[in-house]
């Protein structure tokens, strides 16, 4: 059974890993249109974000969360599409 932030990462909806993702970009100080009240309600209950008076932002857990998705650790979301990105491998010789 997986139990903490590897299983809360393997239940995110795509929208909710979308508005992780902008409140990454919001945190970094870029511009984000609107952030779905449902999806960071949802991100604040993992403990992946929290509302202040300025808004939602990403929690430290969150950023940690984002950092599996991006590095494609044990709980990345599966990919849109059944076409994959084809990567070379290191140990591979050209």
């Amino acid at each position: 059974m997986i139990t903490g932030p590897r299983r809360s990462m393997a239940a995110l909806s795509p929208g909710q890993v979308v508005a992780l993702r902008n409140l990454a970009r919001k945190q970094a100080g870029e511009a984000v249109n609107w952030i779905n009240i449902a999806d960071a309600r949802a991100l604040t209950e993992l403990g992946f974000a929290d509302r202040n008076s300025e808004g939602w932002r990403i929690t430290t857990a969150g950023a940690l969360a984002l950092t599996t998705i991006v590095e494609g650790g044990p709980a990345q979301e599966a990919p849109a599409t059944n076409i994959s990105p084809i990567r070379k491998d290191e140990n591979e010789g050209n």
